[in-house]
């Protein structure tokens, strides 16, 4: 078995992210077709466990190689077949399924699986308690996921533009230091040569450090829907 870093605080890839409400259709389908939940969870573990082999067969070096969402990825088919696992043994006993959900996000690595587990619990927990149709329940929390994936590709695309701007700025003091060079000044020696270009330069390297910090976190938060 290849042996991954959990990559705990990694972003979700949109890979990870389909993993939840591709489950929720698959659930919700053959529950409609008119099977008992726990047929419909053994179903959907074999679909998980046989994804999660495929990548574990993969070379580790290949794997190694790839970035942090393909790991996440592995990580996160771990977390959905520990949760599915948990989930049928309930439905096989009879027991609670929600509260079976619930037990089991204190073992899952992954941010994105303790959240959609939270959530699967609460879809499970409204069915058990009110009599609604799980299958209903379900499809409307996999619209819900579909949903707030398209805003995360849409906002990625948004900051393709302004993440390239505060790279091309971050670059542009260097830049005019070359270009100083090449007209024939002498930038530098203004810089190093005397006590006021040092105190300068130190002072336009501090703005740049913040500026560029500055411009990372708001990209960051806007990335994250906090702007």
């Amino acid at each position: 078995m290849t042996h991954l870093p959990t990559r705990r605080t990694a972003r979700p890839g949109i890979d990870e992210l389909e993993l939840w409400p591709d489950l929720m259709w698959h659930l919700a389908a053959l529950l409609k077709a008119g099977v008992s939940p726990a047929f419909a969870l053994a179903k959907a573990t074999e679909e998980v466990a046989g994804r999660q082999r495929h990548l574990e067969q993969q070379p580790q070096g290949l794997l190694v190689r790839w970035d942090r969402e393909a790991t996440g990825l592995l990580v996160a088919v771990g977390d959905l077949q520990h949760l599915l696992s948990s989930c049928l043994l309930a439905a096989e006993r009879g027991a609670p399924v929600s509260q079976a959900c619930l037990h089991s996000v204190q073992m899952l690595a992954r941010p994105t699986s303790l959240e959609r587990a939270l959530s699967l619990a609460a879809c499970w927990q409204v069915s058990e308690r009110t009599g609604a149709p799980l299958a209903e329940v379900l499809e409307r929390f996999a619209r819900y996921l579909e949903n707030d994936i398209d805003l995360l590709q849409m906002r990625e695309a948004a900051m393709g533009g302004p993440k390239a701007t505060g790279r091309i700025l971050s670059w542009l003091p260097l830049l005019g230091l070359g270009l100083g060079l090449v007209m024939g000044a002498d930038p530098l020696g203004v810089l190093f040569g005397s006590v006021l270009g040092a105190l300068i330069c130190c002072v336009g390297l501090a703005l740049a450090l913040v500026g560029s910090r500055w411009t990372a976190r708001l990209i960051r938060r806007a990335e994250k829907g906090e702007l």
